[in-house]
């Protein structure tokens, strides 16, 4: 493994509440670049706001190339104070995406032979016409170690970094399968609340866990991030 001077502190961060994220019913939503809602921008508002409290200056920026992440990214920066940040955005960190699912009713797309094989297969299941979580998960990962994790550049600053990657709930699940190694099964399982934040550090001893969809900042605005009443 190449020796890394210093320790890259990673901010995962998911997208505010997108126009898709209030069709619940819906299977995946109308339009796949759905932007924000007005409660999405309050809340990218209030994530910059945590950042600028806990002082964190952000070094390196990524997001995908949808308009919900790099719309939170864009007020992130604003509030917390944070100018003249390098960004970098990718398809590659897009959401998964199942396009003849868009639009339709949740029920009628989870049909009890798609649970079965989803069920039997797990994140190796295809639905439909898209593309599998394993399948996203490697394509999230080969860009994080090509652009952060082994990036040579990166690698060789001695000093400590706050790296902010802004991109979606369902990749973040799965990419964090992948590094944490638990069982698959806990993609579907795990909360990934909107502007959370999952905290991690890679050094030369690998990856540790700070943190996982804290969403605190939001509890005076969104009654579900609220976990203790």
């Amino acid at each position: 493994m190449p020796i890394h001077k210093a320790t890259r502190n990673i901010f995962f961060i998911r997208h505010g509440e997108s126009e898709s994220n209030v069709l619940e019913n819906l299977a995946a939503g109308y339009n796949h670049d759905a932007p924000l809602t007005e409660k999405g921008r309050l809340q990218a508002t209030y994530l910059g706001e945590r950042f600028k409290r806990e002082k964190i200056n952000i070094d390196l920026l990524f997001t995908s190339r949808l308009s919900r992440a790099m719309e939170t990214a864009k007020i992130l920066l604003q509030a917390s104070g944070n100018k003249s940040v390098p960004t970098k955005r990718s398809v590659k960190l897009n959401e998964l995406q199942i396009p003849k699912w868009r639009g339709k009713e949740r029920s009628k797309m989870m049909t009890p032979d798609v649970q079965a094989s989803w069920g039997k297969n797990g994140k190796y299941y295809s639905p439909s016409d898209g593309e599998s979580e394993y399948e996203m998960q490697r394509r999230f990962a080969d860009y994080i170690d090509k652009e952060i994790i082994f990036n040579d550049d990166i690698r060789k600053i001695k000093k400590n970094l706050n790296i902010a990657v802004v991109v979606h709930g369902w990749a973040l699940r799965c990419y964090f399968q992948s590094i944490l190694e638990y069982d698959q099964s806990f993609i579907k399982k795990m909360a990934m609340d909107n502007t959370s934040i999952s905290q991690f550090q890679y050094n030369n001893d690998g990856w540790k866990l700070i943190r996982i969809n804290d969403s605190s900042h939001l509890e005076s605005i969104d009654s579900k991030s609220r976990r203790y009443k």
